[in-house]
């Protein structure tokens, strides 16, 4: 039977082959008296997580990399393994899913996507799961060790959960996907997983606070702390139902935030305004010729600016970090959002801000970041136990 993960920590760990394995992703080639200075770890600890690492078939040596002079392996360079274990990432949308293949150094090693396919959680898990074997095709003898579920949902215990978009209720969804692709399965809601993307890839440490909002077709925000992504028992928080105050082009109609910012609601309030577009790039396509169309996309920006300032004066963060669509694909629209998170006045200065380092793959990291968590915990307690073959 395929073992079962736990719940993903989506944190930085201070286990030492998690701090180990990601100064070596940070840095290498690196050696190991570099790792242990790196890390403040003893140069035995740093020896023995390379050794166990290197038995799993996640770092390797580079010898010719080595200084003049430098004698003996502790010297040796050591650096991830590019033909190492990878991971298979889903991320389950209400329009759209994705599914990719990353290995440990974070990189997408291969990805697909499709419209969701229906609501049906088996029918959803044997279309997602067949692509991920057609990507897993691609890369034969790499060894798979786990995969990751990111989506808009409620976690009820671990790996089962709710999802009101796609009328799901304690649905097991690591135990669908862990049953059709034989490797244990975490899953996490979205934007948390988006918080943990983002120490995932942008951070070796971390200290203070930084709050990551989301905005496509769904609207939410993730805190994480120290290092550490805050996992409310409640619930991720909800953002689409506030209030949107006064709008002059978008088409409020009482139903809550999202409904006006949602690339669905552009769409319409496009409509109302005789524009037909099927998406927000077919409006922003237009909007260099079109002042009502460019008008429409300037004042979501000028909503979701006052939506950071709102959430970033009551959570007072060190960091903000835009994620999502409605942020990336469009930057020409960042300063009146800017402009906007401004109106919100917060003594003592504003926050930092600055747009994800994922970009408009963000759903694709958000799901590697889930699919990567048990490994980055504590990586040579878990590899040796989970290692198999992708064909």
């Amino acid at each position: 039977m395929t073992p079962r993960s736990s719940a993903p920590d989506l944190r930085l760990s201070n286990a030492s082959s998690a701090r180990v394995l990601r100064t070596i992703r940070f840095r290498g080639p690196v050696s190991r008296p570099e790792v242990a200075a790196s890390t403040g770890l003893s140069v035995a600890t740093v020896g023995r997580a390379t050794s166990a690492l290197l038995a799993a078939g996640v770092i390797r040596e580079r010898p010719e990399l080595m200084h003049d002079g430098s004698v003996g392996r502790p010297s040796i360079p050591v650096e991830l393994d590019p033909s190492g274990p990878m991971a298979v990432a889903i991320h389950i949308g209400l329009s759209r899913s994705v599914v990719a293949i990353c290995d440990l150094g974070c990189r997408i090693l291969s990805e697909y996507a499709i419209p969701t396919p229906g609501s049906d959680p088996e029918q959803i898990a044997d279309e997602l799961s067949a692509i991920a074997f057609r990507l897993l095709d691609g890369h034969r003898g790499r060894r798979l060790v786990w995969g990751g579920v990111a989506t808009a949902a409620r976690i009820t215990t671990p790996g089962r959960i709710d999802h009101d978009l796609l009328g799901w209720q304690d649905v097991p969804v690591a135990d669908l996907f862990a049953d059709r692709i034989g490797v244990p399965f975490s899953v996490a809601p979205h934007v948390e997983a988006m918080a943990a993307a983002e120490l995932l890839l942008g951070h070796e440490s971390h200290r203070g606070t930084t709050l990551v909002v989301y905005a496509r077709e769904h609207l939410g925000s993730a805190l994480v702390i120290d290092g550490a992504v805050h996992l409310p028992r409640a619930g991720s928080a909800e953002l689409a139902h506030l209030p949107v105050g006064p709008t002059t082009h978008l088409d409020d109609k009482g139903a809550g935030l999202l409904d006006v910012v949602g690339d669905s609601g552009l769409v319409r309030a496009a409509a109302a305004h005789g524009i037909s577009v099927d998406s927000v790039s077919e409006l922003a396509a237009r909007a260099h010729r079109d002042p009502m169309a460019e008008a429409i996309l300037v004042e979501r920006a000028t909503i979701l600016g006052r939506l950071v300032g709102l959430v970033s004066a009551i959570t007072r963060p060190d960091s903000v970090v835009l994620c999502g669509q409605a942020f990336t694909d469009h930057p020409r629209y960042l300063t009146p959002l800017i402009r906007a998170t401004r109106q919100t006045p917060l003594a003592g200065g504003a926050p930092d801000l600055r747009v994800s380092t994922a970009g408009g793959r963000i759903q694709q990291f958000a799901a590697m970041a889930v699919a990567l968590d048990a490994i980055s915990a504590d990586p040579t307690s878990v590899l040796p136990t989970t290692l198999s073959s992708a064909s």
